[in-house]
């Protein structure tokens, strides 16, 4: 689940695009890019058209407007239904095609243009025609959002633009019906990735949303937002599902769009309903039960249990897209000695805690971004070596009880990074004491004070990582970590030097991947320095099915369409 970052308005990233042509593109899983396990497809004669498929998730939908939404779950959902004019390669971290564009955008030399083509004949799904005035709106409508929506729900629009006279998208314009041409303020290396995962980003139809009193500044009073209209009035996107209905808390309901603009991609199910599930565990229950199809997440630890089982199947993402760390604040001692922080990262086993937590689906961190991400740099951080981290101990100059360190972690959730918080922070905390640290235990309610506390630098050292919003050193770096607030280090960490914000501020305005790459490798280098935190792992995520189940190819990002899915009985 995507946690809330509004300190980083504009976040960077290089282009990291394939080479596309003009021919239409594939809106669901038809290859496996990324390392990604495919749910075994029948050829093309024996696929088997219809059926309803049901869908695990670990908790609702929040809105039914993909622009007001910053959670997974609903993302999940919604990339079913809106696209944008770029997308990511099925199975993909981080390969971009076009999609509603019928190719790349042309850029400017100086990087302060892109100009779109669209595909025409597309339709929205309350019947109205994508054109560029359609993209325009869509742009401008979140651009200008009321100040209750951005400081609340318009979250994604702000981290990459920023909004209103302070962003950096200075104009969108319809120069014909097909033709529409962004101007930024300043080049935007992250301009083209950050489009295409999100549906945050996805285009949807002006008419509905007007219709619907989407800008409401109170989602809870929009028709639109709160999904009560119904086909055609909430979530109007383009792609190869249509929004049904939403029960807040029981179910959402899409539907196969019988007017998908691309025949080689329409979706083979008649139907997908959502259903939300409090954890990992209710998920596996209702899998086994058969209550549903598929399972979004599973624990790592029931995966051999499923394996033994012919009726499921067991789905691998391929590339990890997220990382687990120790966090540490430097105002609390004694992390603000880096000679203790070194101490920590040696002390720890990596590999014990993916061998007993993640059942092997993981890599120990070298890094505070996984290999897969654009601009990954191996950095030879501290490896498992309890002589070194003893002396690192004894080089702090500190003893006995200035040894102590508060460790919180949450106590009522598990990530991809952290499927078991508890069992990782007394794994973790077990080596700590063996070099000579005494270890205090705090917990909270990920959502009752956890994050909140965290944020502002109350906890000395707290379990948290990050699953990728798109997969570039921006999201990871900057993003998710470091980012600075008022040109300073965030409270959440404490830390931030001059020279790790001035690679961060030269790699965001970057106009091509080489300039980026260069300021990029310096950001790196200046962590492996200063070792803020401790990278613990890169997890990858497990999900699990019936063995009916089949075209269906996983993304480490969690970017996974359904339409070449369907059921073989």
């Amino acid at each position: 689940m995507v946690r809330r970052r509004i300190g980083a308005l504009i976040t960077t990233l290089a282009l990291f695009i394939t080479a596309c042509t003009a021919q239409p593109a594939a809106t669901g899983p038809t290859g496996t890019g990324g390392g990604a396990t495919t749910a075994p497809a029948s050829p093309s004669s024996e696929i088997k058209e219809g059926g309803n498929l049901i869908v695990a998730l670990p908790g609702d939908m929040v809105e039914a407007d993909p622009s007001l939404v910053s959670d997974s779950n609903s993302s999940y959902i919604q990339i079913q239904v809106v696209e944008g004019l770029l997308g990511p390669k099925p199975g993909s971290l981080s390969e971009i095609e076009p999609r509603l564009a019928e190719a790349m955008p042309e850029a400017s030399a100086d990087g302060l243009t892109y100009t779109f083509k669209l595909r025409t004949g597309i339709k929205f799904h309350d019947g109205t025609d994508l054109d560029a005035a359609a993209v325009k709106y869509n742009y401008e409508r979140q651009k200008n959002a009321p100040k209750a929506l951005r400081d609340a729900y318009n979250y994604y629009f702000g981290a990459v633009f920023g909004w209103a006279a302070d962003s950096n998208l200075k104009s969108v314009d319809a120069v014909d019906a097909t033709t529409v041409k962004f101007t930024l303020v300043h080049p935007q290396s992250n301009f083209l990735i950050s489009q295409a995962p999100l549906p945050q980003f996805g285009i949807q139809s002006p008419t509905a949303l007007r219709a619907g009193d989407a800008d409401n500044p109170d989602p809870s009073k929009s028709p639109y937002a709160q999904g009560t209209g119904g086909t055609g009035k909430s979530m109007v996107g383009t792609g190869p599902f249509m929004f049904k209905e939403w029960v807040p808390n029981d179910h959402v309901t899409i539907v196969k769009n019988p007017s998908y603009w691309d025949d080689a991609h329409a979706a083979h199910l008649d139907s997908i309903t959502f259903k939300p599930y409090a954890d990992q565990t209710a998920e596996l229950n209702a899998l086994q039960a058969g209550d549903v199809d598929f399972a979004q997440t599973i624990a790592p630890n029931d995966i051999a249990t499923l394996k033994a089982d012919t009726n499921f199947q067991v789905i691998d993402r391929g590339e990890s897209c997220n990382t687990g760390q120790i966090s540490m604040n430097q105002t609390h001692a004694p992390l603000n000695n880096k000679d203790i922080r070194t101490a920590i990262a040696y002390a720890v086993n990596k590999q014990s805690y993916i061998d007993a937590f993640y059942a092997g689906l993981a890599e120990p961190a070298d890094n505070w971004m996984p290999p897969a991400t654009q601009f990954y740099k191996k950095l030879n951080l501290p490896t498992y070596d309890v002589a070194k981290a003893k002396d690192f101990v004894k080089k702090s100059g500190l003893t006995g009880n200035q040894l102590t360190i508060e460790f919180w972690y949450p106590s009522d959730v598990a990530r991809p990074y952290m499927p078991d918080p508890k069992g990782l922070a007394q794994a973790i905390a077990r080596d700590l004491e063996a070099v000579g640290f005494k270890i205090t235990f705090k917990t909270a309610g990920w959502r009752t004070g956890y994050l909140a506390s965290e944020a502002v630098g109350k906890y000395p050292m707290w379990l948290l990582g990050w699953t990728c919003d798109w997969a570039g050193a921006d999201n990871f770096l900057q993003t998710a970590f470091f980012h600075a607030d008022a040109g300073k280090a965030n409270k959440e960490f404490a830390y931030g030097p001059a020279d790790l914000f001035s690679a961060f501020d030269k790699a965001a305005v970057a106009k091509d991947d080489t300039a980026a790459k260069s300021e990029w490798d310096k950001a790196q280098d200046v962590l492996a320095r200063d070792l803020p935190t401790v990278p613990l792992v890169h997890s990858k995520p497990p999900a699990a099915a019936k063995a009916a189940l089949k075209g269906f190819v996983g993304a480490g990002n969690l970017n996974e369409y359904f339409n070449s899915v369907y059921l073989s009985q």
